[in-house]
């Protein structure tokens, strides 16, 4: 249950060996190295050993924008659950296959800057073509400029002007309007004036909305541009399928490209871990943190090497600066992702993996508790882990699919709920009775007479889930207090421990004994105790003040915090009822007793498929977000140091491919 321990390291060892001893580090994965506290070389050394990593790093990106061309060119299809391919050590440490595959990346942006270069062409063509269609009819050179006393000039005018009007204008010039095409918004126009008058003639011309056309810059006529404009795109589809074709034939080095990319990344970690270290000529030093068990293989490790290294524990008041990484089985890893959402706790704290485990997974159940909900988080878990093998966040959540869906499975055999009341509204179709789940178990409470599985919908059995959820919850928080408790013992605050935080517990456990005795005594050695540990902890005036706030926020803050745990019985109640309400939906018409008819079957069926989708989607969001909310603020709330910063060890990661099982061993 605690965090794994470390230990401060500091290693000094010869120049000449640091490659292979960061090397050596990095393949096992548990020495943390922290940027250094004092500078220890010029700024020249440190200029180009930055200088090399930013080569690393521009090697790294050349690759992932070749891989992103290919994606695009040649798209690769993966499966949503297929798992990563695997790859060896000594291939992701191979550093000569750099050069062949930067050289197959170098051709592949090649002939992307290529393509982009046609597709401007392709773009500047189209226009042209666009540019000459309303003008195709016109039999005349563009490249003809005018003659020895005349100029051309071309525009548009307006669908709504008459050309005769607009040739009127115009004569007082002694000019010439040829029409030479119009739709319906423009009349393209070529107009024909003696050399020197162009500025007035358009000025003249502004009144009826006259726009001049520059078609400068081609020869021939614009059907012959057009025809030219038409042939190059035909030359440039084909040049651009092409290239296009010679990078979908790259896709045979995609694999090598991602290679690659893991290569310069895993070179890139050891760099950026070398430029943290102190260099002299002959030496250089690292400092950083060690997980405390792995301080045997770090000796084995470094015993061939021509070094000096030590190791403390650390301060133990100054937990802030150990990073945190938390001890964990097969059982309590998927929890990582519900501890990871609110923070990793604090060094002097616990683990809260081990606490969290059996609780989350009992609320979750039972919140949601249906039989058949359950398989399908258990399914879904067992499916996503063999198929996709995921890692990470990913690899956490499917952990708790499959520890929830067991949890959701149990508790609906204890409530009798399969889709809801699926298997009882089937039964009266044909005038049954049918329960998925006979009664297993009776007995007596208190007076009270239970019956396994429980119905939620009939008698006081809502009534007693209520009870039993304030109980799980009285016993979270006990046990919340408990651990709280006992961290501050842990620390020296023992009359803190006792006295405040369990003198409410003994109060809440004396109103129990005046209900079966008749007796205050209890309360009395609760409220002494709180009292007590006011004027103890407390400071001048705070010793009075703060009696006043502790009982105030002690009987708000429990009774709140005990209220909240009604949610697991709201949130069982209303997915057991939402589900019951589908399944009846679904047989208004079969619910005859006289058997099921295809209309009715057939509206069963989608109104079952729309219903418990709906139901088991809203579910799963409502339970695990109440069962966050349980955790984080009730039961955290009373013992969780939070604030810790994660361990981050130099080590091999890997995005496209997973180290082979053979080689992790």
């Amino acid at each position: 249950m605690s965090i794994i321990a470390m230990k401060k390291l500091k290693l000094i060892a010869i120049q000449s060996q640091k490659e292979d001893i960061l090397k050596d580090l990095m393949l096992l994965g548990c020495v943390q190295i922290n940027e250094p506290d004092s500078e220890g070389e010029n700024d020249s050394a440190k200029v180009a050993k930055r200088g090399t990593l930013i080569g690393y790093r521009t090697q790294r990106s050349t690759l992932m924008s070749a891989l992103d061309k290919l994606k695009k060119y040649a798209p690769y299809k993966k499966g949503l659950l297929d798992p990563l391919p695997e790859i060896s050590l000594d291939e992701v440490l191979d550093e000569s296959v750099l050069d062949k595959d930067l050289a197959a990346a170098q051709k592949i942006l090649d002939s992307d800057v290529a393509i982009r270069g046609v597709t401007a062409q392709e773009n500047r063509e189209t226009a042209t073509i666009a540019a000459m269609q309303p003008w195709i009819d016109m039999d005349w050179d563009l490249g003809m400029t005018g003659t020895q006393y005349t100029e051309i000039a071309y525009g548009t005018i307006p669908a709504n002007e008459k050309i005769e009007n607009v040739r009127a204008t115009v004569s007082k010039y002694e000019a010439d309007i040829n029409l030479i095409s119009e739709d319906k918004s423009y009349h393209f126009i070529c107009l024909v004036y003696y050399k020197g008058l162009g500025e007035e003639v358009i000025e003249a011309l502004k009144v009826h909305e006259f726009v001049p056309v520059v078609l400068t810059g081609h020869t021939g006529t614009p059907r012959e541009v057009a025809a030219r404009a038409q042939k190059s795109l035909e030359e440039l589809a084909v040049k651009k399928k092409e290239l296009t074709d010679a990078i979908a034939a790259e896709a045979e080095n995609r694999k090598d490209l991602q290679l690659g990319i893991e290569i310069l990344q895993t070179r890139i970690d050891r760099e950026e871990a070398s430029l943290k270290a102190l260099n002299t000529k002959s030496t250089f030093m690292i400092e950083g943190w060690l997980t405390a068990p792995d301080e045997e293989k770090l000796a084995q490790t470094l015993e061939k090497y021509t070094c000096a290294w030590e190791t403390e524990d650390p301060d133990p008041d100054k937990p802030e600066e150990v990073p945190v990484k938390l001890k964990n089985n097969s059982l309590t890893r998927p929890y990582n992702v519900v501890t990871e959402m609110y923070s990793l706790p604090a060094y002097n704290g616990l683990d809260p993996n081990p606490f969290i485990m059996p609780f989350f997974a009992l609320f979750f159940g039972f919140m949601f508790a249906d039989m058949a909900y359950g398989l399908i988080l258990l399914a879904a878990g067992i499916v996503l882990r063999k198929k996709a093998n995921p890692k990470g966040t990913l690899g956490y959540f499917t952990g708790l699919l499959k520890e929830c869906g067991i949890t959701t499975f149990i508790m609906g055999f204890l409530t009798g709920g399969f889709f809801g009341d699926l298997v009882h509204v089937i039964g009266t179709w044909f005038g049954a009775d049918i329960q998925l789940v006979p009664n297993f178990a009776h007995f007596t409470i208190m007076g009270s007479d239970i019956t396994l599985p429980l119905n939620l919908t009939s008698g006081n059995n809502p009534l007693y889930v209520l009870i039993i959820a304030i109980i799980l919850g009285a016993i979270h928080l006990l046990l919340g207090t408990i651990i709280g408790c006992y961290l501050k013992i842990k620390d020296g605050q023992i009359a803190d421990a006792i006295l405040n935080d369990l003198c409410w517990w003994v109060m809440i456990f004396g109103v129990i004994v005046f209900f079966l005795k008749g007796t205050w005594i209890v309360v009395f050695i609760g409220l002494g105790m709180m009292v007590l540990g006011q004027l103890i902890t407390g400071k001048g005036l705070g010793k009075i003040t703060g009696i006043v706030g502790a009982i105030y926020n002690g009987a708000t803050g429990y009774l709140g915090d005990f209220l909240s745990y009604s949610r697991l019985m709201a949130l069982m109640l209303a997915g057991s009822v939402i589900a019951s309400v589908f399944n009846q939906l679904g047989s208004l018409i079969n619910a005859n007793g006289n058997g099921p008819t295809v209309i009715g079957t057939i509206l069963f069926i989608i109104v079952f498929l729309i219903g418990h989708v709906l139901n088991f989607l809203l579910n799963v969001i409502g339970c695990f977000v109440h069962t966050l909310r349980l955790q984080f603020l009730e039961f955290f709330g009373k013992w969780y140091r939070d604030g810790g910063k994660a361990f981050r060890p130099l080590t091999i990661n890997t995005k496209f491919f997973d180290i082979s099982k053979e080689e992790k061993k």
